[in-house]
């Protein structure tokens, strides 16, 4: 009778986790949809997109990777991991599209993932169900998991690896390799630092649980499948041209990068109007398709060829971050019938959007030096200052500034830096939950399990890798999204290690 009752209790939990999944999907799709070909909130993805069109071409030349994150990828993988939205090119979806939709099948995959496992613990119930799903919703990874980018395939491979080091220490051998594998040689092929920290992780946590005397029959096995045979993969398949790329990396260098955006654009002055806000209309699309392509470069020629020979005055203005408004500014000037451009109509945020570029222009005209953003008003404008190997202090403010910035509230905050703080109380709540669920199963000698040792290891050389090269608060507040896996797993597998160790028990 017990038996029944809990065969239909997790029948009815599958069901539910069907409902989840499906609007999951479905909420993906519609902002995937509407966003159309609008790059203004990620303008990254026109590099990942620009990719994808050239891939597949022949001659086959790494060059179609360099303007994007899959500089350091081999070809093969690209080839095989974007061949889903390929075929979807073929019967008709545009190309923006059919990555888009990949990249929401494996953050789809992903959350599978995480159900399955909660499926087989006690904190079984729907709520639970609930609590994982959330977290998907939190906004920046809600929007990076509905684009043609990268964090997804990271998502993916994250939650794809930890499953298998999971899996393998039940037992199920087959499956946990080829889990660890899949994960471990797309993690070194989409963001190969990241698979650095892992591999690190992986061997610190051997050496730990070696030193407490666990059972190390498995331990074999997940060096071969989760380093060796990853990295003899990657080796054999990878370009040199992408090699060299990550062989000359150096975090020191990276640390000590610029976080400033620079755009500059040509923009026309009306007479007697200061920054008039009819200011370069005529130069509205030279200006446009120069701040999408020459985000770091001089004047771009673009804008000047298309500034209007009847402009009374012209001045060249450089803008540190304020990128998004830019490219926003002019996408609602040259798509007004677009379904974004009208529903900034409707609420007015246009002309929002107009009166800060106005103050933007008018602050430009009036610098000798036609200096605007140092003043930190956007997220890539607004420069944080990287920890230091040598100095522990400023690796723990930096690695608080990742966890916890933009704080709501805090000081006087631009629209961008205020929008941005608003879903920072979501990833304070993730942490206090895993935080409760560690010192509630406290008792579980819970760092005495494989998984939870590796991850957790993981999760904090994540943290200060990040607190060490982390220069912007733009590119910063991006990242964080990739903890949401380590997070997530930690706080399921601590379930199942109370449940395993109570069963044993009993």
């Amino acid at each position: 009778m017990e038996r029944a009752k809990l065969f239909l209790a997790n029948m009815k939990l599958a069901r539910n986790s069907q409902y989840w999944l499906v609007f999951f999907f479905a909420t993906h799709l519609f902002l995937a949809i509407f966003l159309g070909r609008f790059y203004t909130l990620a303008p990254d993805e026109l590099g990942y997109l620009e990719t994808f069109k050239e891939i597949y071409k022949s001659p086959f030349e790494t060059s179609a990777q360099s303007g994007s994150g899959w500089i350091g990828a081999p070809t093969i993988f690209l080839w095989i991991a974007l061949l889903p939205a390929k075929v979807l090119t073929w019967v008709g979806v545009p190309d923006y599209l059919s990555l888009r939709l990949l990249s929401i099948l494996i953050t789809g995959f992903s959350a599978y993932l995480l159900l399955d496992m909660q499926q087989r613990s006690k904190g079984n119930n729907e709520s639970s169900q609930k609590t994982i799903l959330i977290f998907y919703f939190i906004p920046s990874v809600f929007l990076w998991t509905s684009l043609g980018m990268r964090e997804a395939f990271i998502i993916a491979e994250l939650a794809t690896f930890f499953a298998g080091l999971n899996i393998l220490f039940q037992g199920k051998n087959k499956r946990g390799m080829l889990f660890l594998f899949l994960g471990s040689y797309g993690l070194l092929s989409t963001k190969n630092y990241l698979w650095v920290v892992l591999m690190v992780s992986l061997i610190f946590s051997i050496l730990y649980l070696l030193f407490l005397g666990i059972d190390k029959r498995n331990f074999l096995k997940l060096v071969i499948f989760s380093l060796l045979l990853p990295l003899l993969a990657f080796a054999s398949t990878t370009s040199a041209y992408a090699l060299n790329f990550i062989v000359s990396s150096s975090l020191t260098e990276t640390g000590a990068r610029s976080g400033d955006s620079v755009t500059t654009i040509l923009v026309e002055i009306p007479p007697n109007s200061g920054a008039n806000s009819g200011a370069n209309s005529g130069a509205n699309s030279g200006a446009n398709s120069g701040a999408n392509s020459g985000a770091n470069s001089g004047a771009n020629s673009g804008a000047n060829s298309g500034a209007n020979s009847g402009a009374n005055k012209s001045e060249i203005l450089t803008f540190h971050g304020d990128y998004t408004l830019i490219a926003l500014r002019f996408y609602l000037l040259d798509n007004p019938s677009a379904p974004i451009s009208k529903i900034f109509r409707v609420t007015n945020l246009d002309e929002v959007i107009e009166g800060i570029w106005n103050e933007k222009i008018k602050t430009g005209v009036i610098r000798k030096d036609a200096q605007l953003g140092i003043d930190n008003s956007s997220l890539n404008g607004h420069i944080i200052e990287p920890g230091k190997i040598g100095d522990p202090a400023t690796i723990l403010r930096a690695a608080l500034a990742f966890l916890f910035a933009p704080i709501p509230f805090l000081g006087e905050q631009s629209l961008a830096v205020s929008l941005a703080s608003l879903e920072s109380p979501l990833w304070w709540a993730l942490y206090a939950l895993l935080i409760f669920q560690l010192f509630r199963f406290r008792s579980y000698k819970l760092f005495h399990d494989p998984s939870i040792a590796v991850i957790s290891i993981f999760l904090i050389g994540e943290i200060v890798f990040s607190a060490l090269i982390e220069v912007n608060l733009g590119t910063s507040f991006r990242h964080r999204s990739i903890l949401l896996m380590p997070l997530m797993f930690l706080y399921l597998r601590t379930w199942e290690r109370r449940e395993e160790l109570v069963r044993s028990v009993n």
